[in-house]
C-alpha cells in the first residue's frame, strides 16, 4: 500500500513539473510571437488617406467643397476644361468626352511610371462627388487610376519641419483654385500660364530651389528625372514632388519646398 501511494505521489510530481515546463515554453513562444508582431507593426508603412475620404474631417473641409461647387456652377471650371481638352491628343480627349463628371483643370505628361511610355496626370473636379481628384494614366498598361484610392501615397517628409493641412488634392484645390477664383474669373488663361502640375527633372527646372527645399531620408538626391510635382501654392512657388515605386505600385512624396512657412 505504501509503495502504491509513493508511486502516485511521484507521478503527480512529474506531471506538475512537466506542466510548468510546458507553460514556460508556451509563454516563451508567445513572447517571441508578440515581439515579432510588434516589430512588424513598427515597420508598417502608413499610407495617406485623402481628406475628402476621411469622415472625421468632413466638417473641416466643408467650406472647401462648397467653394469648389460654387466655382463649377459659375462655369469657371468648364471654361478651363475647354482650354485644357483642346491640348490633349484624341485618345485623352475622348476619355473626357465620355466622362462628363470630370472637369479637367490641369494636366502634365511624361514617363511617370518609368516604363518609357507617355503617361499623364490629370487634375480634375469631380462634379458628382464634389471634390478635386488626381487621375493618372499609365501609357504602358492603358489604365486610368486615382491617386490615394487606386495608387497609395506615402509621405516621406516627416522630418522637414513644415506642416500644411490636408492631402495634396485638398491643398491643390485650396491654393490653386479657390484662392485664385478672382483671377480665373477675369481670365482663365491666367491660370494656365504656370501649370500647377508637371513632370520634370527638378534638378534642371528653374521653379525648384533644391538647396532650400527638403528631401525625404528615404530617397537619394540623384536621378531626379521624371519627377511628378504638384503645386501647393503658386504665390510662394511651393511644391510637393513624388516618385513612383514599381515594386509595390505606390508613390513616395520625397521632396518639398514651402518657402512661406
Amino acid at each position: 500500500m505504501k509503495i502504491k501511494i509513493a508511486f502516485v505521489l511521484l507521478s503527480l510530481a512529474l506531471f506538475s513539473c512537466n506542466s510548468k515546463q510546458q507553460e514556460k515554453i508556451t509563454n516563451k513562444k508567445e513572447t517571441v510571437h508578440e515581439s515579432s508582431k510588434a516589430n512588424k507593426t513598427s515597420d508598417t508603412i502608413h499610407y495617406q488617406i485623402s481628406v475628402y475620404d476621411d469622415s472625421k474631417l468632413a466638417d473641416r473641409i466643408s467650406e472647401n467643397r462648397e467653394s469648389l461647387k460654387r466655382l463649377s456652377e459659375k462655369q469657371l471650371f468648364s471654361k478651363v476644361n475647354s482650354k485644357m481638352t483642346e491640348q490633349l491628343d484624341e485618345k485623352q480627349n475622348q476619355f473626357f468626352k465620355t466622362n462628363h463628371d470630370y472637369e479637367l483643370l490641369s494636366f502634365a505628361k511624361g514617363n511617370i511610371f518609368q516604363t518609357s511610355s507617355e503617361d499623364y496626370i490629370f487634375a480634375v473636379y469631380d462634379i458628382k462627388s464634389n471634390r478635386l481628384k488626381f487621375l493618372l494614366f499609365n501609357g504602358a498598361t492603358n489604365i486610368y487610376s486615382e491617386l490615394f484610392k487606386d495608387i497609395k501615397v506615402e509621405n516621406g517628409l516627416n522630418d522637414c519641419g513644415s506642416y500644411s493641412f490636408g492631402t495634396l488634392d485638398y491643398q491643390f484645390a485650396q491654393e490653386n483654385l479657390i484662392m485664385n477664383e478672382d483671377a480665373i474669373e477675369i481670365n482663365p488663361g491666367y491660370y494656365l500660364e504656370a501649370p500647377p502640375v508637371k513632370v520634370a527633372d527638378i534638378s534642371k527646372d528653374e521653379n525648384f530651389a533644391l538647396k532650400d527645399g527638403c528631401f525625404s531620408k528615404k530617397t537619394s538626391k540623384t536621378n531626379l528625372e521624371n519627377t511628378l510635382c504638384i503645386s501647393t501654392s503658386p504665390v510662394y512657388n511651393n511644391w510637393d514632388c513624388l516618385k513612383y515605386n514599381k515594386t509595390n505600385n505606390t508613390f513616395l512624396i520625397f521632396y518639398s519646398q514651402a518657402f512661406a512657412d
